[in-house]
């Protein structure tokens, strides 16, 4: 009998390198991204939350519900470790917590026990001759490796490399990456201009004129920018890979320039478009990464520019022209006002003045936005696999002949769907993303046998990083924090799921006239009814709309 997770051509270990390079590509889409943290990463924000319990930034209440989450969390994670260490983990996750606290010394522990060996132990688990499902360990594996500082590019680079092994293969060399220790980069930044370089950049021992640069280093320097360059800046930077190097280069550009905001100089920090690794002789494209964040309602509906100077004042807003204002930080900003924003946004659309809690604030928020985010998957997925049909076969012909005569998603979806019903898979064509369209036609086919499960667990993964982003704002807001592995984490997996869910509402608003609080309460009563075949809604119609 061949173990699947040994063979490199089986089902199994294309599905899971599939979903693999899906959750570490920038331009995978927010349906098939990941939606929360890895294990190890949501233990160390359980271990953080001592301080801030401390000094009352989060309250009890918060920290009990992300206990329970993470209960829940680790006890479907068969690599954790031995059935010991998980109960004596589970003792932890239920105890207090506080900064000075017992079990919060016994958590530091266990987590500093269990992290070696984690990507090995799941590719102990995919050895075994049923393995666990394909998509849970890609989702262990790319969580682990992005939460332990990978970025998302370097990391897909690394594995476009790998990605014919078999599982256990793949994972084996998942779990040597991990061990490795992070390198120093040696990054140089190209600077066009600078306020008063004379007095403020020249005294600095890591800007170099023009001039003074050595020839090797100008010549690499050379191709960055069309304009003449005034000097460069060196970094000398530990990350796990170069990529990630380069985007903590850009954090510090862009710190210079928010302080160059407050000095009253004449001149701006302008610098090249790319910066030269000179460790791996290469150059990298010199600016904030994308996180994937999109409202393409407003370009679908044609308003994007329409915007009335006339709505100047808040009585003649919308609270959605507020709200994506709020939000604008999130594609490309700074982590603070990304996450703040972000928030205020959510929680300014779906709360109301009696959703407030005295201990949790107005979390409901998340648990709201996570069912609109729920709702709109199902579409989403089924709407890119009809883009995705093989006309050159007799069933894909067909297929694609049904679908031709209609001109709305909804239809696409609801054609796709039925094919589905009916056969259990879809003539696709074969494109660089077909074991990805294979695998999400995997995932429909489970929505599909049972809806309203299905779209629950999906809520439930939501929720729990839409609340992580609460607790998040919470320690940027209140406890003055802007920094950490946490943060950063969160924003990666919160902001594709934020502008899905911005997207919905303002498509209700802009084409159904209906508004925020509304479209939520019909996501959760969609949800609860999913199952229903008589009278619940059909998976492509939860949220309404064309």
């Amino acid at each position: 009998m061949t173990v699947p997770g040994l063979d490199p051509t089986s089902s199994y270990s294309r599905h899971l390198a599939a979903r693999f390079l899906d959750f570490t590509s920038p331009k995978t889409p927010w349906a098939r991204r990941l939606w929360d943290l890895g294990s190890f990463l949501a233990l160390e924000e359980l271990h953080d939350v001592g301080e801030w319990l401390d000094r009352q930034v989060l309250s009890p209440r918060a920290v009990k519900w992300l206990q329970h989450d993470l209960e829940k969390q680790l006890g479907q994670d068969a690599a954790f470790g031995t059935r010991e260490l998980s109960q004596q983990l589970t003792r932890c996750v239920k105890s207090d917590l506080t900064i000075r606290s017992d079990g919060r010394r016994r958590l530091r522990q266990i987590i500093d026990l269990a992290r070696p060996g984690y990507l090995d132990r799941w590719a102990a688990e995919a050895a075994r001759a049923e393995p666990p499902r394909a998509e849970r360990v890609a989702r262990a594996a790319a969580t682990h490796l992005l939460d332990s500082g990978h970025s998302l590019p370097g990391l897909h680079r690394w594995l476009a490399e790998r990605s014919t092994l078999s599982a256990v293969d793949l994972l084996t060399e998942a779990a040597s990456l991990a061990a490795l220790s992070p390198k120093q980069f040696r990054i140089w930044v190209p600077v066009i201009s600078l306020p008063k370089p004379e007095r403020l950049a020249d005294p600095l021992p890591n800007f170099t004129r023009r001039s003074d640069l050595d020839p090797e280093t100008a010549e690499q320097l050379q191709p960055t920018s069309t304009k003449p360059l005034l000097g460069a800046f060196s970094y000398d930077i530990e990350a796990r890979d170069a990529e990630r190097a380069v985007e903590v280069v850009i954090e510090v550009v862009e710190r210079m320039r928010a302080r160059a905001r407050f000095t009253g100089v004449a001149g701006q920090v302008v610098v090249a478009r790319q910066a030269y690794v000179a460790t791996e002789n290469r150059l990298i494209e010199l600016r904030t990464p994308d996180r994937g964040a999109l409202i393409m309602s407003l370009v679908s509906e044609g308003q994007l520019f329409d915007v009335n100077p006339a709505k100047t004042y808040a009585a003649q807003r919308h609270a959605i022209d507020d709200a994506l204002e709020l939000a604008s930080p999130l594609n490309t900003g700074a982590l603070a006002p990304a996450i703040s924003g972000s928030w205020a946004a959510l929680e300014a659309l779906l709360t109301d003045a009696q959703d407030s809690d005295e201990d949790e604030g107005k979390v409901v928020a998340a648990v709201r936005a996570a069912r609109l985010a729920a709702c709109s998957w199902p579409r989403a997925e089924l709407t890119a696999l009809s883009y995705q049909v093989d006309e050159h076969t007799a069933a894909g012909k067909q297929l694609a002949s049904k679908l031709q005569g209609v001109g709305t998603n909804r239809d696409r979806s609801e054609i796709v769907a039925a094919q589905l019903r009916q056969n259990n898979g879809l003539p696709l064509r074969r494109s660089w993303r077909f074991q990805s369209d294979i695998a999400a036609v995997a995932r429909m086919n489970g929505l599909l046998a049972d809806p309203a499960k299905v779209l629950n667990q999906v809520s439930g993964y939501v929720e729990a990083s839409f609340r992580r982003m609460y607790r998040c704002r919470n320690v940027i807001v209140h406890g003055g924090s802007t920094r950490g592995d946490v943060l950063d984490s969160t924003l990666r997996v919160v902001a594709p799921l934020v502008g899905a869910t911005l997207d919905r509402l303002t498509h209700a608003h802009l084409v159904l006239g209906i508004e925020p609080l509304q479209l939520a309460t019909r996501a959760d009563v969609a949800i609860s009814m999913a199952s229903d075949q008589k009278m619940g809604f059909d998976v492509v119609d939860l949220l309404g709309g064309s």
